[in-house]
C-alpha cells in the first residue's frame, strides 16, 4: 500500500449573520414552528474538487492536499466507478478538517434566482452583473478555481481565471468597436456584406462561450454544494443561463461571496473586497 499526494482546489465562505447590535426580550415560539427551515443543513457535506494523481479502484483512499500544501491535507476516497489518472472527481471534506474554512451554505442556495437586491441596490454585485455580467461570472470563477469554461482544474490554469476573462470581453468590445467605426463611411444601402457578416461571427462566438462557461459554472457550484434542482429537472443551468444571465450570475456570486462581512467590489480579481479570505 502506498500513499499519493493529489492537489485539490478548494473555496469555502463563511456565512455569518450579522450580530443584532439591540437587546431583545425572548419570544415564546410554538413547537410546531421550532423545526429548522432545512433540518438536514448540518447532514449535507461540503465537496471538493480532487485531481486523481492515478488511476485508482473505487473505495481507494489517498492523503491529498489542499493547494499543494503538504502540512494540510485529508483522506480522500475514490468514488464508484473508479478514476483514471487526470480525472477531477467529488470528493467530501470531513468535518474535522483543520484550517481557514470560508463556509457557503449547503443543500440550498443561500437566496433565490431574483433575490438580486438582497445586497442593497446600490451594491457593486449588482450593478457588475447588470453592466458586464461576463466580468462578475469570472470573479465567481477565480474565487472558486475554475478555468475560464467554468470547469474545474489544476492550479496552474485557475490562478489567472479572471485576467483570461477579462482580456476575452476586452478583446470582444474592441472587435465590435472597430466594425462599428468601419461602417460610419457607409450609408446602410451600401454597406458590404462583410461587416455584418463579421459582426455576427463575432457575436455569436462570445454569447456562446459566456453561456457555456456560465452553465458549467452554475453547475459546478451545484454539485460541489450539494444543491439540487428545483425545477426544469436536468436542464435548470442551462435554462437560468440563457433565459436570465444577469440574474443567474448575481445568484452565484452573493451564494459564494459573504458581502455581509466582506462588501463587494468590482475592482478586485474575486469580487470581494481586499483583504477577504480568498479559500484555503
Amino acid at each position: 500500500k502506498y500513499t499519493v499526494v493529489a492537489s485539490v482546489q478548494l473555496r469555502i465562505y463563511i456565512y455569518d449573520p450579522p450580530k443584532s447590535i439591540a437587546t431583545m426580550a425572548p419570544t415564546e415560539i410554538p413547537e410546531d414552528k421550532m423545526n429548522p427551515l432545512y433540518p438536514d443543513q448540518e447532514q449535507i457535506p461540503v465537496k471538493v474538487h480532487v485531481l486523481a494523481p492515478a488511476t485508482l479502484p473505487a473505495g481507494y483512499t489517498f492523503e491529498a492536499s489542499v493547494n499543494g500544501d503538504p502540512s494540510r491535507t485529508f483522506t480522500a476516497e475514490v468514488p464508484e466507478g473508479g478514476v483514471t489518472e487526470g480525472q477531477t472527481f467529488l470528493a467530501e471534506l470531513p468535518d474535522d478538517f483543520t484550517g481557514d474554512r470560508l463556509n457557503i451554505p449547503t443543500g440550498h442556495w443561500k437566496d433565490g434566482l431574483f433575490d438580486c437586491c438582497s445586497d442593497g441596490a446600490l451594491s457593486p454585485s449588482l450593478w457588475c452583473a447588470i453592466c458586464c455580467p461576463q466580468i462578475l461570472m469570472g470573479q465567481v470563477m477565480q474565487r472558486m478555481l475554475l478555468t475560464w469554461l467554468g470547469e474545474p482544474g489544476p492550479i496552474v490554469s485557475t490562478r489567472n481565471t479572471f485576467k483570461v476573462v477579462l482580456t476575452l470581453v476586452a478583446c470582444y468590445f474592441i472587435y465590435a468597436l472597430a466594425l462599428e467605426f468601419a461602417t460610419v463611411p457607409y450609408a446602410i444601402e451600401d454597406t458590404p456584406v462583410w461587416l455584418p457578416a463579421l459582426k455576427t461571427v463575432g457575436s455569436v462566438i462570445f454569447s456562446v462561450w459566456a453561456l457555456y462557461a456560465l452553465c458549467r459554472t452554475r453547475e459546478n457550484i451545484r454539485a460541489r454544494y450539494s444543491i439540487p434542482e428545483e425545477k426544469c429537472h436536468g436542464c435548470e443551468d442551462i435554462c437560468c443561463s440563457l433565459w436570465c444571465s444577469c440574474c443567474t450570475v448575481a445568484q452565484v456570486a452573493r451564494h459564494t461571496g459573504n458581502y455581509e462581512d466582506y462588501p463587494a467590489s468590482c475592482f478586485t480579481e474575486t469580487g470581494l473586497s481586499p483583504g477577504a479570505p480568498f479559500g484555503v
